[in-house]
C-alpha cells in the first residue's frame, strides 16, 4: 500500500539529485560577489573615441564576436539562423525567440545565441514594434556617450524552425520564418545573481542610492545617467529591466565566479520602451511620442530630471556637465558629418516613423536644453 508514494518519493530524489549536479557543474557569483557589485558597479565610463554608433563598434578594432556583419552605413546584413532555444524563459510579456547561426561561435566553440525580438503584432508599418528600434538608438547612442548597454542590431532575419523557440505567441498574426526588420540582441556581459539564480536585478532608485553611499561611483555619474534616462524616455522602469553586469570575470576552482576589479557595471538591460514610452509595442519610439518631453527642469537655478522611478531628481552641475559634454560631441559630429542622422537611419525606424532628419533635430533640441542649463544644486 506504500509502494505509490516510496516510488514518488524516489524520484523526487533523484530529481533533486540531478538538480544538484547541474548546478554543482555551474559557476556562479555569490552573495558577497552581488554586495561588493551594490557598491561598487559603474553607471558610466569614459566613452572609447573611436566608437562609431553607425557601425556599432571602433573601425579600429574588431566587431565583438557574433556581430551580425554591416555595411558602411550601419545597415546590418540579413541574418539567417536556427532554433536554440533558452533553457529559462526570462523576464518580458513580448514575444521572443533565440536562435543562433551554423558556425558562428564563441572563445569555448559553443554556438553563440541570439536573442530575437520579431514584429509580433503583424509586419505591417502601423504594427511593428517599436522597441526593435527603440533597443538599437539607446543601445548606440549610450555607448557613445559612456553609459552602458547590451549590444543591439536590426536586421532582415530568417528562421524556419524558431517558432518553437518563441517563449510567448505572437498577437493577431501568425508567426512567420521570415521577419523583416527584427532586433537581434547579445547581452554586454554576465549578469551578477547569487549562485546562479538568473536574479541580476536591481531597481533603479534603490540600486542608485547603493552605489552612491558606496562612495567610489560619483554624484555626478549617477546624475548624468539620470538626466540620460530621461532624455531617451526610459519608461518601463520595472526593476527586471535593470540589471547588475560583469564584463570581465575569473573562474574559481570552488564553482564561484569573482568579477575583476573595475568591471562590475549598472545598466538599463531592457530599453525597448524608450524614445516615446507607451504601454503598446507599436506606438513606441515614435517621434510624435518623444517630441517635446523635456530631460531636465530649471527653476531658481535648482535642476531636477523628468526620470522617472529614479529617486532624488535634483542634478548637480557636475552632473548636467557631464552629459553636457558628451551631448557636445555628438552634435559637433552631426555639424561635421551627420552622425546623429545616420544612426537614426541605421536603425530603420523610417521604416515606419518620421525622417532621420527630423528625429536628429528633436535629438539636437533636447540636447540643447541640458547643454544651456545652469544648475545651483
Amino acid at each position: 500500500m506504500f509502494r505509490q508514494p516510496i516510488r514518488v518519493f524516489v524520484v523526487y530524489l533523484l530529481l533533486l539529485f540531478v538538480a544538484s549536479s547541474v548546478e554543482a557543474q555551474q559557476k556562479c557569483f555569490s552573495s558577497e560577489e552581488r554586495a561588493l557589485a551594490e557598491r561598487k558597479a559603474k553607471v558610466w565610463q569614459e566613452p572609447d573615441p573611436g566608437y562609431d554608433p553607425v557601425l556599432g563598434y571602433n573601425p579600429q578594432n574588431s566587431p565583438r564576436l557574433g556581430a551580425p556583419p554591416v555595411d558602411a552605413d550601419g545597415l546590418a546584413q540579413p541574418v539567417k539562423c536556427v532554433a536554440d532555444k533558452k533553457p529559462t524563459k526570462g523576464s518580458g510579456t513580448t514575444p521572443k525567440f533565440h536562435c543562433s547561426v551554423p558556425g558562428v561561435v564563441d572563445e569555448d566553440g559553443d554556438p553563440i545565441r541570439y536573442k530575437v525580438k520579431p514584429h509580433f503584432k503583424g509586419q505591417a508599418k502601423e504594427k511593428r514594434n517599436g522597441e526593435i528600434y527603440g533597443e538599437f538608438l539607446s543601445s548606440r547612442f549610450s555607448k557613445a556617450l559612456g553609459f552602458f548597454a547590451d549590444d543591439e542590431w536590426v536586421a532582415d532575419i530568417t528562421c524556419p524552425d524558431c517558432e518553437k523557440s518563441l517563449t510567448s505567441g505572437f498577437q493577431g498574426a501568425r508567426f512567420s520564418p521570415f521577419q523583416p526588420a527584427a532586433g537581434i540582441e547579445l547581452p554586454l556581459g554576465k549578469g551578477i545573481d547569487i549562485n546562479c539564480s538568473d536574479e541580476d536585478s536591481g531597481s533603479i532608485s534603490g540600486s542608485l542610492l547603493k552605489l552612491l553611499q558606496g562612495g567610489e561611483t560619483s554624484r555626478a555619474e549617477i546624475d548624468a545617467y539620470k538626466l540620460w534616462l530621461a532624455f531617451i524616455d526610459h519608461g518601463d522602469t520595472k526593476t527586471d529591466n535593470q540589471k547588475f553586469s560583469c564584463l570581465k570575470w575569473k573562474k574559481n576552482a570552488d564553482n564561484t565566479l569573482t568579477c575583476e576589479p573595475g568591471h562590475a557595471v549598472y545598466y538599463v538591460s531592457d530599453m525597448g520602451s524608450t524614445w516615446g514610452y507607451s504601454s503598446s509595442s507599436e506606438k513606441k519610439a515614435t517621434l510624435k511620442g518623444w517630441s517635446g518631453k523635456d530631460p531636465i527642469r530649471v527653476s531658481g537655478g535648482r535642476c531636477t530630471t523628468t526620470a522617472k522611478s529614479v529617486g532624488d531628481a535634483n542634478i548637480s552641475e557636475a552632473g548636467r556637465q557631464l552629459l553636457a559634454n558628451g551631448l557636445q560631441r555628438l552634435l559637433d559630429a552631426e555639424k561635421s558629418d551627420g552622425l546623429i542622422t545616420k544612426v537614426f537611419r541605421a536603425s530603420r525606424n523610417h521604416e515606419r516613423d518620421q525622417s532621420p532628419e527630423l528625429w536628429a533635430a528633436e535629438f539636437a533640441r533636447k540636447a540643447k536644453l541640458i547643454i544651456e542649463a545652469r544648475c545651483a544644486n
